[in-house]
Protein backbone atom coordinates (compact mmCIF):
# COMPACT_ATOMS: atom_id res chain seq x y z
CA UNK A 1 0.00 0.00 0.00
CA UNK A 2 1.34 3.31 -0.86
CA UNK A 3 1.33 6.71 1.50
CA UNK A 4 -0.87 7.87 -1.12
CA UNK A 5 -3.80 4.95 -0.54
CA UNK A 6 -3.14 4.70 3.30
CA UNK A 7 -4.02 8.53 3.21
CA UNK A 8 -6.54 8.55 1.39
CA UNK A 9 -8.31 4.66 3.14
CA UNK A 10 -7.45 7.01 6.62
CA UNK A 11 -9.57 9.66 5.01
CA UNK A 12 -12.84 7.44 4.21
CA UNK A 13 -12.74 5.36 7.39
CA UNK A 14 -12.71 9.10 8.81
CA UNK A 15 -15.10 10.07 6.89
CA UNK A 16 -13.41 13.08 6.13
CA UNK A 17 -13.57 15.12 2.85
CA UNK A 18 -10.52 16.60 1.26
CA UNK A 19 -11.93 20.03 2.65
CA UNK A 20 -12.36 18.94 6.18
CA UNK A 21 -9.00 16.96 6.26
CA UNK A 22 -6.96 20.57 5.05
CA UNK A 23 -9.34 22.41 7.45
CA UNK A 24 -8.15 20.86 10.14
CA UNK A 25 -4.43 20.07 9.15
CA UNK A 26 -4.29 23.39 7.94
CA UNK A 27 -2.89 22.22 4.54
CA UNK A 28 -4.27 23.40 1.48
CA UNK A 29 -7.31 21.21 -0.25
CA UNK A 30 -5.32 21.07 -3.30
CA UNK A 31 -2.34 19.59 -1.64
CA UNK A 32 -4.27 17.65 0.41
CA UNK A 33 -6.12 15.78 -3.09
CA UNK A 34 -2.83 15.77 -4.42
CA UNK A 35 -1.75 13.84 -1.54
CA UNK A 36 -4.41 11.68 -1.15
CA UNK A 37 -4.71 10.59 -5.18
CA UNK A 38 -1.01 9.45 -5.97
CA UNK A 39 -0.55 13.01 -8.02
CA UNK A 40 2.34 13.72 -6.05
CA UNK A 41 5.11 11.38 -4.98
CA UNK A 42 6.66 14.15 -2.57
CA UNK A 43 4.64 14.28 0.46
CA UNK A 44 6.84 16.47 3.08
CA UNK A 45 7.73 15.20 6.42
CA UNK A 46 5.56 17.92 7.88
CA UNK A 47 2.41 17.41 6.25
CA UNK A 48 2.63 13.84 7.28
CA UNK A 49 3.37 15.08 10.89
CA UNK A 50 -0.24 17.21 10.35
CA UNK A 51 -2.00 14.27 8.57
CA UNK A 52 -1.25 11.47 10.73
CA UNK A 53 -2.96 12.78 14.18
CA UNK A 54 -5.94 14.32 12.17
CA UNK A 55 -6.35 10.33 10.49
CA UNK A 56 -5.70 8.68 13.30
CA UNK A 57 -2.44 6.61 12.67
CA UNK A 58 1.37 7.42 13.03
CA UNK A 59 3.46 9.36 10.52
CA UNK A 60 5.28 5.61 10.42
CA UNK A 61 2.14 4.18 9.55
CA UNK A 62 0.99 6.47 6.35
CA UNK A 63 4.95 6.40 5.50
CA UNK A 64 4.59 2.23 5.25
CA UNK A 65 7.13 2.07 8.39
CA UNK A 66 4.37 -0.29 10.61
CA UNK A 67 1.59 -2.58 8.74
CA UNK A 68 -1.20 -1.56 11.42
CA UNK A 69 -1.63 1.84 13.12
CA UNK A 70 -0.28 2.29 16.63
CA UNK A 71 -2.62 4.93 17.94
CA UNK A 72 -5.49 4.94 20.78
CA UNK A 73 -7.77 5.39 17.54
CA UNK A 74 -6.69 1.55 16.78
CA UNK A 75 -7.88 0.61 20.44
CA UNK A 76 -11.83 1.88 19.36
CA UNK A 77 -12.06 -0.33 16.05
CA UNK A 78 -15.72 -0.30 15.07
CA UNK A 79 -16.90 1.87 17.55
CA UNK A 80 -18.96 4.79 15.46
CA UNK A 81 -16.68 8.06 17.15
CA UNK A 82 -16.67 10.60 14.89
CA UNK A 83 -13.39 12.29 13.80
CA UNK A 84 -13.67 15.18 16.12
CA UNK A 85 -14.37 12.68 19.09
CA UNK A 86 -11.59 10.60 18.27
CA UNK A 87 -9.18 13.62 18.05
CA UNK A 88 -11.08 15.12 21.65
CA UNK A 89 -9.67 11.61 23.14
CA UNK A 90 -6.37 11.51 21.90
CA UNK A 91 -6.13 15.58 22.86
CA UNK A 92 -6.80 14.36 26.32
CA UNK A 93 -4.57 11.21 26.24
CA UNK A 94 -1.64 14.24 25.43
CA UNK A 95 -3.25 16.66 28.31
CA UNK A 96 -2.62 13.53 30.80
CA UNK A 97 0.41 12.68 29.45
CA UNK A 98 1.79 16.20 30.14
CA UNK A 99 1.18 16.05 33.34
CA UNK A 100 2.59 13.82 34.36
CA UNK A 101 6.03 14.86 32.46
CA UNK A 102 5.13 18.03 33.93
CA UNK A 103 4.12 17.07 37.67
Amino acid sequence: MTVSERIFAQMQKMRLSYGELAEKTGLAKSAVHRYATGQTDKIPTEALEKLAPVLGVTPAYLIGWEDAPHTLAAHFEGEDFTAEELAEIENFVRFVKSKRRNG
